[in-house]
């Protein structure tokens, strides 16, 4: 493949030269020759398989041999010459492969990178509901300790005016002391997701004012209403349109396929058809040594030439000539070549083949993983929402068995203990309920990602990630 830019190419030479004479034919006994060299020439190829070029030559040659009759003497000439293949080498498919290849490359890596930052989204949202379940989390834990510090406050009394046994106080303190060490568990927990996500979102945490920061969660867990009612196959036509994974196989895909239409046209013979046309110039002045004159030997008046029979031409009038069809060059032809055996051919055109046929057993095996997956994530979806209303039940259950066991307990029906059970059950279905809605949010998040909408969803521009610069 010939190249696409032009290429301009010069060449400027000074030659000097003497040569010992050992034949009579030199006519003098040491022979000088002084050549000056000036030529250009200009290539360039183009998408179908032409390839033009166009050379122009020009000397300037002084010598003493009598037997040169132009002296200095200037010589010009150009060739243009057109070359077209008519088999190998013919077409878009095989000269502009490579361009159209490295264009999809620059594409398939916007789509990676597009890609990566899905993945860091994707990462960080799940690291942000893990925070939110954590300070909810804390929550809970908070008021599970509040009510037992109550509880033991209250038993303390009545234990003071003998209603009660001191075992009850002893209980209630064992209580206390499990709901602190709950809590403490929950706080480090949260310090933990503050920290993790300030590492995500920042280059470095040695800033100590950063380090020390909290991180308060600005969008809760919710449950809508009613879920909206998309059918599977549309949430899988849209990740089929949207998965950036599918976007790059199907580039590799092309690119396979671009390589396989090229090893298929180098497997025909090479048919080149080629024209061109030039011309030829002559100038200079008549040779003093070639010229007669009454020392001339007589051995060389044979071929001497009489003073004034040559005019002087100019090196103008030697460019004229390569337009004026004084001497001109041209032809057409055409040049065959046809490999008897070409092994090499046919196993890169089998090897393309294979190749492409991968291709294409990878992308329906990356389509059927994202079926697979938005499947999934649908379900995933169902599922939680049936764990956060059964869970959102079993807390209305413990609330109100801790209110049925607090009545009972003013009445004298129940004990201290009860009390703190219904208590401690309430806590656990809160902590069940929140980390149900965590992961609900998960899960919203997950069929973002399988359907390849998380960043429109998000309301991430991925041209201010190309550019590196946030507008909105």
């Amino acid at each position: 493949i010939t190249s696409f830019d032009p290429i301009l190419t010069g060449t400027v030479q000074s030659d000097h030269s003497a040569q010992l004479s050992s034949s009579a034919f030199t006519g003098v006994p040491v022979l000088f020759q002084n050549t000056g060299t000036y030529n250009f020439s200009y290539s360039q190829g183009f998408t179908w398989g032409t390839d033009l070029s166009v050379g122009f030559s020009n000397s300037r040659a002084v010598t003493n041999n009598p037997f040169t009759f132009v002296s200095p003497e200037l010589t010009s000439s150009f060739r243009f010459q057109l070359t077209q293949p008519l088999l190998q080498g013919f077409g878009l498919a095989p000269n502009t492969r490579w361009i159209r290849i490295a264009k999809n490359n620059r594409e398939e890596s916007d789509v990676g990178f597009r890609q990566q930052v899905i993945t860091t989204v994707d990462q960080i949202e799940n690291m942000y509901w893990d925070l939110v379940y954590q300070y909810e989390n804390v929550r809970v834990q908070k008021e599970s300790l509040t009510f037992a510090q109550k509880t033991l406050s209250d038993t303390q009394k009545q234990v003071d005016i003998g209603s009660l046994a001191p075992i009850e106080v002893v209980r209630a303190q064992s209580t206390v002391a499990t709901d602190q060490q709950n809590l403490t568990l929950a706080e480090t927990n949260l310090e933990l997701a503050e920290l993790l996500m300030k590492n995500a979102l920042s280059r470095n945490l040695q800033d100590a004012a950063l380090a020390g920061a909290d991180v308060i969660p600005t969008s809760t867990m919710e449950l809508p209403p009613q879920e909206p009612i998309v059918p599977t196959e549309d949430l899988i036509n849209q990740a089929l349109g949207h998965r950036a994974e599918l976007a790059e196989s199907r580039i590799d895909l092309t690119n396979r396929r671009l390589s396989l239409k090229a090893v298929r046209n180098a497997m025909l013979p090479s048919l080149n058809l080629f024209a061109y046309y030039g011309g030829s110039g002559l100038g200079g002045s008549q040779n003093p040594a070639a010229t007669c004159g009454p020392n001339t030997s007589p051995e060389l008046l044979a071929f001497c030439s009489q003073p004034g029979s040559l005019a002087s031409t100019s090196y103008g009038d030697a460019l004229n000539q390569l337009v004026n069809s004084s001497a001109p060059d041209k032809g057409v032809g055409l040049t065959l070549t046809v490999p008897l055996r070409n092994r090499s051919a046919e196993a890169t055109q089998v090897r393309s083949e294979l190749e492409y046929r991968q291709a294409e057993v990878r992308l329906q095996q990356i389509e059927n993983q994202v079926r697979i997956e938005v499947r999934q994530a649908q379900f995933s979806v169902q599922q939680n929402r049936g764990a956060v209303e059964a869970a959102r039940a079993a807390v209305e259950l413990a609330r109100q068995s801790l209110d049925a066991e607090q009545k009972k307990y003013g009445l004298g029906a129940s004990t201290t203990t009860l009390v703190l059970q219904q208590s401690s059950a309430l806590a656990t279905a809160s902590s069940g309920l929140v980390s149900a809605m965590a992961a609900y949010e998960k899960s919203q998040v997950e069929l973002d990602r399988s359907t390849g909408l998380l960043l429109d969803h998000a309301s991430i521009d991925i041209q201010d990630a190309l550019r590196g610069l946030v507008s909105h």
